[in-house]
């Protein structure tokens, strides 16, 4: 059975039109690139916690909200901004929440999903070839995935054995690391060194996809430990332990 239209994939003139939106946001806002985005969404899309589209759409628009060193970037990016205006603000909103389902989707249903990668080419314009290419066509994507990681720590607050290994794979690919962070990528590159940029998108997709699967079985236990006590009555003495009927304390404003 075909997607519904809302949840197709963005065509590449769609593409085209959400990155010239994003470039089109006003300073001093500095807003992610169309492949940054994508990487941005993915690391949105593989918290523990599922993230509503009005906390994740203002760093997107705005890299200092994700900036520690930044504490009070000001006021994000509304429809009312200077320089911007309503039908700009719902065209973009419209495109990027419609991606980020399409994303959710793809990790959740095909356990696979094509990410937004840019052909780098050399100075004289032409395409780099072999391990060359692989660096510079992810990095952009990769810094997106990581600034969605600083926006929403919950991933990285998992005690799992297997997520520091993950995040090391995707990470390989930015350029300034940290010390035992660079020596894991020059173990990785000697154990398992990626020979091209195919094998390195390959290689991406596989350690975003694992983690997102690892972020949803955390998010699936949660909620069956929320919902494995037995539900308290209305007229039920309130579980907090103030002795009022649960109705006149914590379930206030719950059914008739």
């Amino acid at each position: 059975m075909p997607a519904a239209p809302a949840l197709q994939p963005l065509t590449d003139s769609e593409i085209g039109e959400l990155d010239d939106l994003l470039t089109s946001v006003p300073e001093p806002l500095e807003p992610l690139d169309v492949v940054m985005l994508d990487g941005y969404l993915c690391g949105v899309l593989a918290q523990p916690e599922a993230i509503p589209v009005e906390h994740w759409l203002p760093p997107a628009l705005d890299w200092n909200l994700g900036d520690p060193e930044q504490p009070d970037p000001g006021p994000g990016l509304t429809p009312d901004t200077p320089g911007w205006h309503a039908a700009k603000h719902e065209r973009l909103l419209a495109l990027a929440t419609r991606h980020h389902a399409v994303l959710e989707r793809q990790l959740r249903e095909d356990g696979w999903f094509d990410p937004l990668v840019m052909e780098p080419q050399n100075d004289e314009g032409r395409p780099l070839q072999g391990p060359a290419a692989i660096g510079p066509a992810l990095a952009p994507w990769v810094a997106g995935f990581e600034h969605a990681l600083s926006c929403f720590p919950a991933l990285e607050s998992l005690s799992d054995p297997d997520l520091p290994d993950l995040l090391a794979c995707v990470r390989r690919h930015l350029p300034a690391q940290e010390d035992d962070e660079a020596e894991f990528t020059r173990a990785l590159d000697a154990e398992h060194p990626l020979r091209g940029l195919d094998e390195a998108i390959e290689d991406l997709i596989g350690n975003v996809v694992a983690l997102a699967d690892l972020a949803r079985e955390r998010r699936l236990k949660v909620d069956t430990v929320r919902r494995a006590g037995p539900k308290v009555g209305r007229n039920d003495p309130c579980p907090c332990g103030s002795g009022r009927k649960f109705k006149h304390c914590h379930g206030k404003g719950e059914g008739g």
